[in-house]
Order: structure tokens, then C-alpha cells, then sequence
């Protein structure tokens, strides 16, 4: 009973992170198909632990494969676009870094990450990180996160 309990509530949490990059294109990469993926690490952070930081929800997706890592790119270029606040860096015609403060959602601030660490100049690492993040931080408060 209490291992159903646990899937249930793994089922309702995972569905929760999901909607809230609803409408976003980024939102396609959420769809659990990185969850066993080779090459790709999902985490989803949300309940007591987000809380803790200031956010309801944390989910992050790291990719080495290539042809994932462009869509990846690409997804949240066109998500960039829309937003009210960035700060990106561009390397041999790539997005290098982007942290992205969207419009906010419920109330909730949202924000989006990305770093292609192929393009970094100091111990390149064929590893591309998105991360979506919305609650009641502030935008300093999730860079001084992100550095952690």
C-alpha cells in the first residue's frame, strides 16, 4: 500500500511540474521521455524541498546528444523571445548561456536556464542544461542558486 501511495503522489507531482512550463515550447522536453533516456539526466524538484528555495518548481534537463542538444536550443531560443528579462551569450553562432525571466504565471515567478558547456572555454563537457523555475524568488536569488 504505502509503495502505491509513493507512485501515486510520484505520478501527481511529476504532472504538476509539467503544467506549469505549460505553454511554453520548452514544455515538449518535459514529457518524460528523457526519464530513461541514455545521455540524458531529468530532474524534478518540487513540494518541501522547492519551498526551501523559493520555488515551486524546479526541473532541469541535461543532454549530451547532439541533435537533442539543438533542439534543445532551439526550444528555448523561441521561448527567449517572449521574455521581459535576459541575459544570453552567444559562441560560434550558438547560444552559449541564457537565463530568461518570463512573464509571471499565477503570480509565480518564472524563469529559464540554459548552458551548452561544449561551447565553455575552460573544460569543455558535451552537456547541455535547461532549467525551468518558477516561485516566489526573485531573479538574484536564483543566480546566486544557479552558481551553487
Amino acid at each position: 500500500m504505502k509503495r502505491i501511495t509513493i507512485i501515486i503522489l510520484t505520478c501527481l507531482l511529476t504532472s504538476m511540474a509539467a503544467m506549469a512550463q505549460k505553454g511554453l515550447n520548452i514544455n515538449r522536453l518535459f514529457d518524460g521521455r528523457y526519464k530513461k533516456a541514455t545521455g540524458a539526466t531529468e530532474i524534478i524538484v518540487t513540494g518541501y524541498q522547492a519551498r526551501e528555495i523559493g520555488l515551486t518548481v524546479y526541473h532541469s534537463l541535461s543532454v549530451t546528444d547532439k541533435g537533442q542538444a539543438e533542439l534543445v536550443e532551439g526550444l528555448v531560443v523561441k521561448d527567449g523571445s517572449q521574455a521581459i528579462d535576459k541575459e544570453v551569450e552567444y559562441r560560434n553562432g550558438q547560444l552559449y548561456y541564457g537565463f530568461y525571466t518570463l512573464k509571471k504565471n499565477k503570480g509565480e515567478n518564472r524563469y529559464i536556464f540554459y548552458l551548452n558547456q561544449n561551447l565553455a572555454r575552460k573544460s569543455p563537457k558535451a552537456v547541455v542544461t535547461l532549467i525551468y523555475m518558477e516561485g516566489s524568488a526573485n531573479s538574484e536569488q536564483i543566480k546566486k542558486l544557479i552558481r551553487k
